[in-house]
């Protein structure tokens, strides 16, 4: 049953502000009725390694998470199992019809491997990012959820998979406190603002700290069309060098992708000075290959928050250079 994700042929073009999502389905019993409820959920088919049957042999894990079902070996690498619908709080149905649909859904978050429990897995919807909505207010707060989007009047959520195995495995967790700054702001660069786009209220915050602890200011926004609308405010009012010193922008995020955010900035002549780096739990070979195609200047895996700084000044210093050169 194993179907490795490189056979469904979801490489896409580099910053076509379009994803792949594989829609997969939890099964669980309304409490009052003990009906069967089917609730679609999405993920990013660039996240997904492979789909496998369920486990026949599973080892517990000792004091691990309880939405932690054991791990399991496949082709020599142990993966932990997480029951998304524990996870969410519903009572699966577990039904004979029901568990025979269950399949396992493999997937490389922030570097490693992850696998949760769908309770079916149906067709790749191949959409653009300014088609998801963050959830509403009312959820959006501790909420599991990245964003919701309508494909075929069916409303699929966008699970944060990178939120679930933060909670997990602590050590995929950021935190900026633990990160000394080892790199400073240089003289004059403090005038200018680094722009951040990440949807996740968490990072944002702990990148505007860390930043901030270095000596930069910080205009952060929570999409890649917020941080668009800014920076061309600033291209309109002739305001780049003397406002913009560099950005960094998550991959995944509604209404417009990090991808896409940085072939537009890219194709802009106001902006050729000023460095455009990734940072996502996205950062594997084939989105490294699609950043190097919209000419990011550096590319940053989640978690790694104490290497902003450097990698920021070593961009600076690197465009800096070119510059003087082609003077």
């Amino acid at each position: 049953m194993s179907q490795p994700a490189s056979r469904t042929n979801i490489l896409l073009e580099s910053g076509t502000n379009e994803l792949e999502v594989i829609t997969l389905y939890l099964q669980w019993l309304d409490p009052a009725s003990s009906a069967p409820i089917q609730t679609a959920y999405g993920i990013n088919a660039a996240k997904v390694r492979e789909l496998v049957a369920m486990p026949t042999s599973l080892t517990e894990v000792p004091d691990s998470h309880p939405s932690v079902r054991g791990i399991f070996l496949l082709r020599d690498r142990t993966i932990p199992l997480i029951d998304l619908c524990h996870w969410f709080g519903y009572q699966p149905d577990l039904s004979p019809e029901a568990k025979a649909k269950w399949v396992v859904v493999v997937s490389e978050i922030n570097g490693k491997l992850f696998s949760f429990i769908s309770h079916g897995v149906d067709k790749v919807y191949r959409i653009s990012w300014n088609q998801i909505m963050p959830p509403p207010e009312v959820v959006a707060n501790n909420s599991s959820l990245t964003g919701m989007c309508l494909v075929n009047d069916r409303i699929i959520q966008m699970i944060d998979f990178e939120k679930i195995c933060a909670d997990i495995d602590p050590s995929m967790a950021m935190d900026y406190v633990t990160h000394a700054i080892k790199t400073k702001a240089a003289a004059g660069q403090g005038d200018k603002f680094v722009v951040i786009a990440d949807d996740s209220a968490m990072i944002r915050d702990q990148i505007i700290q860390t930043l901030t602890r270095a000596g930069y200011k910080v205009k952060a926004f929570p999409d890649g069309q917020s941080a668009w609308d800014f920076l061309e405010l600033t291209m309109g009012a002739g305001e780049v060098d003397s406002q913009i010193l560099g950005i960094i922008s998550d991959i995944e995020m509604p209404r417009m992708d990090g991808h896409h955010l940085c072939r537009k900035i890219k194709q802009q002549p106001a902006y050729a000075k000023v460095p455009v780096m990734l940072f996502s739990s996205l950062i594997n070979d084939t989105a490294r290959h699609k950043g190097e195609k919209v000419g990011a200047d550096d590319q940053i895996t989640k978690p790694e928050l104490g290497a902003l700084v450097e990698r920021l000044q070593g961009c600076l210093k690197k465009l800096g250079a070119a510059d003087a050169i082609a003077g």
